[in-house]
């Protein structure tokens, strides 16, 4: 994820720095006190999601989302302000989130979860099939929190993004096991919430008893035929 927080108070900055470093540590994230140098970063560094305070020096935040709104439409500007008030304005203005200080990490992380446009924001999704898969983001490991996750998104990957059925990944995991329905729930919101976290939860698509994959947001390295024997699947 690509993000910038504008804001003249340092202390907001030095937060929104060590916030965003624990949400998205793999992320590029850049910081300005003035809208005239934040602008000028979004033009160098094509960033697409703004956290903007409203009350600065110079060119107010209000005026600037409207300048950025004109230039480039689909821009997703989350609003940190510590006067309630303005809500009415980023409502105007359709921005996709409003913040209050003072805030916390799980303000800042719920307000990431309305963006419009999170699989345009500068992200790089790699998977390696060859000798033990991985899943990279930005460079950096996905670590899923539970075992069997990754084994659960190279299967998906295996079936070249085709709709997985719930009983076809139980049969996959679990062999003559049918009754894993409640863990296989489990195992399927960590790998969306794990994504979620790095701004990738687009690569899944869930419909009702089954799940797919959209390979085509993944570099992939390495040949997908080969993960059944890595993982000692049975077909």
């Amino acid at each position: 994820m690509k993000t910038l927080t504008i804001d003249d108070n340092p202390g907001i900055l030095d937060l929104m720095r060590f916030i965003m470093q624990q949400l998205d540590p793999a992320g590029s994230h850049y910081f300005a006190d003035t809208a005239e140098k934040g602008i000028a970063l979004i033009e160098k560094e094509e960033i697409r999601i703004i956290f903007l305070d409203i009350e600065m020096p110079g060119m107010s935040g209000d005026e600037a989302a409207k300048n950025l709104i004109a230039k480039y439409g689909k821009i997703d500007i989350i609003f940190i302000t510590g006067h309630e008030e303005y809500a009415l304005t980023a409502h105007r203005l359709h921005c996709c989130a409003f913040v209050t200080k003072p805030f916390g990490k799980d303000d800042i992380a719920e307000a990431l979860q309305w963006l419009r446009t999170p699989a345009q924001t500068g992200r790089e999704l790699k998977a390696c099939c060859h000798d033990h898969f991985s899943l990279y983001a930005n460079g950096q490991p996905v670590i899923f929190r539970k075992e069997r996750t990754a084994e659960l998104f190279a299967y998906m990957l295996y079936k070249h993004g085709g709709d997985v059925t719930n009983g076809e990944l139980i049969g996959i995991l679990w062999g003559d096991e049918p009754d894993k329905q409640d863990l296989l729930r489990k195992y399927i919101k960590d790998m969306r919430d794990c994504l979620a976290e790095i701004g990738a939860d687009d690569l899944l698509s869930k419909k009702r008893g089954s799940i797919c994959l959209n390979i085509n947001a993944l570099q992939i390295e390495g040949d997908p035929s080969d993960l059944p024997e890595q993982f000692g699947w049975f077909l």
